[in-house]
């Protein structure tokens, strides 16, 4: 008899635990994926819709907000500099950023992704608590991609924390969503692209994606922290549209001749 009432209860020991486990699948397989992704064909040319953008940002200036513009000027493997500029003192403060793709701000802190395409690629995302505890300077350098400003570039790292620093990886742009970072990946060594989550300093892949999608000299217009189109008309002409948690790929079919 007691046998018996061993034997059934090791049967219901083993029907709960299969229940439990039928339970979670079914709960995991109702979890909603963190971005939702599309993609769209348009039978047009790029250069038709970027001719509409009514303006063009400066190509030296990353970011703005109540306080400060961010500026940088980047002089490839001769070094690069991010500059925060206090719009109501007029006083500038600069760092090493080598170079500049992308600004983000999450809870008061400025999030700087920094790319270098030369030989084996490099990147790192810098993080500025307080950007006047870093050096200070009296003049932003014109920039533009064809000079190199190299003799004005800072080597200070003062009031900047490096939280990661990679080779063989490059970024083409960072956006937020829920007060976490995700960068535009292209990793030299695999020629994968992905899109990737910082945490814990370290870069996760949340998805990857078409490589032709990534330029290392893209457009990129920023309506807001959240919102972002990025052109491409290298390797092919295309735009990343992120808004929110949804990101779009949109593929040109035309091109001018």
């Amino acid at each position: 008899m007691k046998s018996q009432k061993k034997i059934l209860n090791q049967y219901k020991a083993q029907i709960l635990f299969v229940l439990l486990s039928l339970l979670l699948i079914i709960s995991c397989g109702k979890q909603k994926t963190l971005f939702e992704f599309s993609t769209e064909k348009v039978d047009r040319d790029i250069v038709d819709d970027i001719k509409k953008i009514k303006v063009l940002p400066h190509p030296g200036l990353l970011y703005n907000d109540t306080k400060y513009e961010v500026w940088k000027t980047c002089s490839g493997e001769w070094g690069g500099t991010v500059y925060f500029k206090n719009k109501k003192s007029g006083k500038i403060y600069y760092a090493e950023a080598t170079c500049p793709v992308s600004v983000n701000k999450i809870n008061n802190k400025y999030y700087i992704s920094n790319s270098l395409s030369h030989l084996f690629g490099s990147s790192d995302i810098l993080e500025i608590t307080d950007p006047e505890k870093m050096s200070q300077t009296t003049i932003i350098p014109l920039y533009h991609p064809g000079i190199i400003t190299r003799e004005y570039e800072s080597h200070s790292s003062k009031g900047a924390k490096k939280l990661i620093d990679t080779a063989g990886a490059v970024i083409m742009s960072s956006f937020v969503y829920k007060q976490k970072l995700y960068s535009i990946l292209l990793n030299y060594s695999n020629t994968k692209a992905t899109i990737s989550e910082l945490r814990d300093n370290k870069f996760y892949t949340i998805k990857e994606m078409d490589k032709d999608f990534f330029s290392e000299h893209p457009l990129i217009i920023k309506e807001s922290e959240t919102y972002q189109k990025i052109y491409l008309q290298q390797p092919k002409p295309g735009i990343i549209e992120i808004k929110e948690n949804k990101i779009k790929f949109i593929s040109y079919t035309k091109s001018k001749k």
